[in-house]
């Protein structure tokens, strides 16, 4: 109970700093959102009637304790520039992002550690260097390289599935095998290690020993590795939060990443703000419910 309550403090500490210092970073970048409101021609004391009225000439201080209260209150503030509250904004752009990410992180762990697994199992064979070229190549392309590769294909080429939006089952394929292909290489080639390094322990000898069949045997490595498998899965989802917004972009879809893509342009602090503390939550979120499942699966974890 103790290690869950330090891991629960932990969270809400790494989420307090995520958020704190997004305010500030944002802040200290270049570019004013009034001029940007208003436009080029706009007069100085317009720029400066308007900055008012939102709040932005209040010291930081006082912003960001303006900021902390509508935080702890679930209010986000508004958007500078669409005129609606940050919370609204986000009902509306979250499903388009959440599926693709909870797509994208499902099939990826288990293609991940199936592939890994036979790799690992038929150590030197035909498959296992297959495998291993394939993974390392798909590593190789980022996703804004994989994307196009991937359109001109299955688009393009055999018009198969189309291109951009987000009205169909179809239109949600693409973006989600781009997300799937480099996550799945890395959970592979992490489960392959992680099996290779638990095969040759004594308590596998001990079950070979005692007559388990093969298949039993590899069943059990693999609920070993799976504690490791899971903490890469943690840490990768920080990059399917991300590649989400980068995939939403280049095929055109309304969901996070395109919010966000829109209000960094445009300066809307709000928007940008809710965002990052959304994609905090959630990442804190899951990694710590993660921590909690590598328990149950392997209780000598903190023993």
């Amino acid at each position: 109970m103790a290690s869950k309550i330090r891991k629960l403090l932990y969270s809400l500490v790494t989420i307090f700093l995520a958020i704190t210092a997004i305010f500030f970073i944002i802040r200290l970048s270049p570019g004013d959102p009034i001029e940007k409101i208003l436009g080029p021609e706009a007069s100085v004391t317009d720029i400066e009637k308007y900055r008012e009225q939102l709040g932005l000439n209040l010291s930081i201080g006082k912003q960001y304790i303006n900021y902390l209260q509508g935080f702890f209150t679930g209010d986000l503030g508004e958007s500078l520039f669409k005129k609606k509250s940050v919370v609204e904004l986000l009902k509306t752009h979250l499903p388009p992002s959440v599926i693709l990410a909870i797509v994208a992180t499902f099939f990826s762990t288990i293609f991940g550690v199936i592939l890994g697994v036979i790799s690992a199992a038929k150590k030197s064979s035909g498959f296992d260097f297959s495998f291993r070229f394939i993974s390392l190549l798909a590593l190789s392309f980022p996703i804004f390289s994989l994307a196009p590769l991937l359109v001109l294909f299955f688009s393009i080429k055999l018009n198969w599935l189309p291109v951009s939006e987000w009205l169909s089952f179809k239109h949600g394929i693409l973006p989600a095998i781009t997300l799937i292909i480099p996550l799945s290489s890395v959970l592979s080639r992490v489960t392959r290690n992680k099996y290779l390094e638990e095969e040759h322990g004594p308590w596998v000898q001990v079950l070979t020993a005692k007559g388990m069949s093969d298949f039993s045997v590899i069943l059990r490595v693999a609920k070993v590795c799976l504690p490791s498998v899971l903490n890469v899965v943690a840490i990768q989802l920080s990059v399917v939060l991300a590649g989400t917004m980068i995939t939403e972009t280049i095929f055109d879809i309304p969901g996070i990443g395109s919010l966000l893509f829109e209000g960094i342009q445009n300066r809307d602090y709000p928007v940008v703000q809710g965002i990052i503390i959304y994609s905090t939550v959630i990442y804190m979120g899951v990694y710590f419910l993660i921590d909690i499942l590598n328990e149950f699966i392997d209780p000598r974890i903190n023993s």
